[in-house]
């Protein structure tokens, strides 16, 4: 591999969304034959909350809850097709245009799941973080109208600051709630922290929910309890076949999808010298309206880069997580990277992908000279457009003392404006064990491998 594959446009941060780590779904042992509803859609969810991803949560958990009480549901993306191309639908609350019987003729079903959720937030002030989801939920016989089950609930868990002070707030809180009678609450989780300082806990209670929302485990617990006491008494489907007949089910570990992480911004290093530094970087999330900061130690020797990253400012309360720590480690030399988990002393192999390193389309335009860090720079205006179609506007500086590599960079694209500047750069080749296994490291073959707490055996 060239020298040239040492020029990175980099990723943020890489780790693996532990909610799709599930075990396979159960085969249901029960079954109603007398149950008419033999085909049911799960409908787009009713939306009365300000969280856009909350209804696709609740209701990939509703329908995991209808199969296993033995019903056959209709593919979702089919569903959302048909009621956009036929019916004009595209939201849940569209549904109430029109009556469960047009929609089960049209759908091809005999029976129709509706749901509204009410609640999908998590409030934190120090004293007291609050995770709340809430729902209500009917099953509807599309060849009647008429409703065979109904049912809504909302689950809250509250962290509170130790002390008279978190109690009486969080008394308060459940006073509040206690209010609401026609879809009630119910607490699944109280905790008292140790910690005494309101600023403080607030800090911590901020950063976890930054983090689970990046990995895309916001409010999950919550979702799940919700629909396990919702469905309890949810009527048992009439089930496809006798389960009695079924083969015994194959056990198969499901694809991790990773989350599309913010990046670092264009860096352009492309046959640039070995060199040492600190990345600082601020990656503002604007569908959150969140900066993310982050300051990363990074060494590149030829086309091999080490870049240490801590999430654990992140993730307060939980430092001590396999995915707090990574190190990315990138071996031009034999096509191949590791990710290393410092907290675990694990690391996880994977194949480079040439066009993650397949250079992107750049239109530069020099608009002026600058010193930064003292480095005298080039300062250009940029378009950075690469494979996938994702553009990139903004400005690059770009050392003249350095064989022209960019030290500082300030992109944006639809979804972040980010400001990266390398720092601390130390121009000497790092030392060649930054770019090995260190010893004690087990390989991590699976998911569930790396998150054992049992450490791996060479």
């Amino acid at each position: 591999m060239p020298r040239a594959a040492s020029r990175f446009y980099i990723v943020f941060f890489v780790f693996i969304v532990l909610a799709g780590c599930v075990p396979p779904r159960p085969i249901p042992r029960y079954r109603d034959v007398s149950n008419p509803l033999k085909r049911v859609a799960v409908l787009p969810m009713k939306n009365d909350t300000l969280d856009v991803d909350g209804p696709n949560v609740v209701r990939k958990k509703m329908i995991a809850a209808l199969e296993n009480k033995s019903y056959y549901v209709k593919n979702t993306q089919e569903t959302d097709q048909i009621l956009r191309d036929q019916m004009g639908i595209n939201l849940g609350g569209q549904l109430e245009l029109t009556t469960p019987q047009k929609i089960g003729e049209v759908l091809g079903v005999e029976g129709l799941l509706y749901g509204t959720l009410m609640d999908f937030d998590e409030t934190t002030t120090g004293l007291l973080d609050v995770k709340k989801v809430r729902a209500k939920f009917k099953l509807v016989n599309a060849m009647t109208g008429q409703t065979v089950w109904e049912r809504g609930l909302g689950v809250r868990s509250e962290v509170r600051m130790s002390g008279t002070s978190g109690s009486a707030v969080a008394l308060a809180a459940r006073a509040a709630d206690a209010k609401e009678k026609d879809v009630p609450w119910v607490t699944i989780e109280s905790a008292a922290t140790n910690e005494k300082n309101v600023g403080r806990s607030l800090a911590y209670s901020v950063g976890a929910q930054l983090f689970s929302k990046a990995v895309g485990i916001h409010l999950d617990y919550e979702s799940s309890e919700l629909v396990r006491r919702v469905a309890d008494n949810l009527p048992w489907g009439p089930g496809p076949v006798d389960v009695a007949t079924l083969p015994p089910p194959v056990i198969t570990v499901p694809e991790i999808k990773m989350p599309e992480p913010p990046s670092f911004g264009y860096m352009d290093w492309e046959g640039k010298r070995d060199f040492s530094a600190v990345i600082f970087s601020t990656s503002f999330d604007k569908s959150r309206n969140e900066p993310i900061n982050m300051e990363t130690p990074i060494a590149i020797a030829g086309n091999r880069i080490r870049m240490d990253m801590d999430m654990s400012g992140m993730m307060k309360g939980a430092s001590q997580s396999p995915l707090s720590k990574v190190v990315m480690i990138g071996r031009g030399d034999k096509n191949i990277s590791y990710t290393l988990y410092p907290n675990s002393q694990k690391y996880m192999v994977h194949k480079e992908n040439a066009e993650i390193r397949e250079k992107p389309q750049i239109e530069r335009t020099i608009v002026g000279s600058e010193v930064v860090n003292k480095h005298p720079t080039d300062k250009f205006k940029v378009r950075i457009t690469y494979k996938d179609g994702r553009v990139e506007e903004g400005f690059i500086w770009n050392a003249r003392d350095l064989d022209g590599m960019t030290i500082k960079s300030e992109v944006e694209n639809k979804d972040f404006k980010i400001t990266t500047e390398l720092r601390h750069i130390v121009l000497r080749t790092p030392r060649a064990s930054l770019f090995e296994i260190p010893d004690g490291y087990a390989e991590a073959k699976s998911i569930m491998d790396l998150m054992s707490s049992e450490p791996n055996k060479k």
